[in-house]
């Protein structure tokens, strides 16, 4: 059966579980071939073979996507196997609540790592694959999803740094 995405590959951070896996399955489902993107290689071996047995192809790809080389390897990665690059979700994303007040800065360095610079890093590499993608087809499209928050919209107290990063994807997209 032709879907609307067959023919087209798809990059998804963050696809070891939640958000990520589900949007990496509905993909699959209408035809993109999909990387996943995550730390939990484990994680997305089940999702690959996952996808595989329903008839959909994934690439495995163990990534930490705040470094970024490996972001850009994690793109490169996918270009190979699939020779494309036309939709790029987001996903990733860490969230530590808590006071600013006291607060641990680490957790704050490594929220801004994976919410920012993570999104940041993987789109930057991934853009010319995805122009390249809306030139030539199958759909003549591309698409950039970034997953984002209602804590992007609306502060709470303890979301404090949280919201910041929210609020930057939401600026940045």
């Amino acid at each position: 059966m032709t879907s609307n995405l067959t023919g087209t590959a798809a990059l998804v951070t963050g696809a070891s579980s939640g958000i990520g896996a589900a949007t990496a399955r509905r993909l699959a489902e209408h035809g993109a071939s999909v990387a996943l993107v995550a730390r939990r290689k484990e994680r997305l071996v089940d999702l690959a073979d996952e996808i595989e047995k329903a008839g959909g192809s994934a690439l495995v790809v163990e990534a930490d996507i705040t470094e970024q080389a490996q972001a850009e390897a994690a793109v490169q990665q996918a270009v190979e196997r699939f020779g494309r690059l036309d939709t790029l979700v987001n996903n990733a994303g860490l969230m530590l609540l808590g006071p600013v007040v006291g607060a641990d800065t680490d957790d704050w360095e490594r929220m801004l790592a994976v919410n920012v610079n993570g999104l940041l890093y993987t789109t930057r590499i991934a853009l010319p694959h995805l122009l390249q993608a809306a030139e030539e087809g199958p759909r003549r499209v591309a698409d950039i999803v970034n997953i984002s928050s209602i804590a992007g919209r609306v502060a709470w107290n303890g979301y404090g740094v949280y919201s910041l990063t929210k609020f930057g994807v939401n600026g940045f997209t």
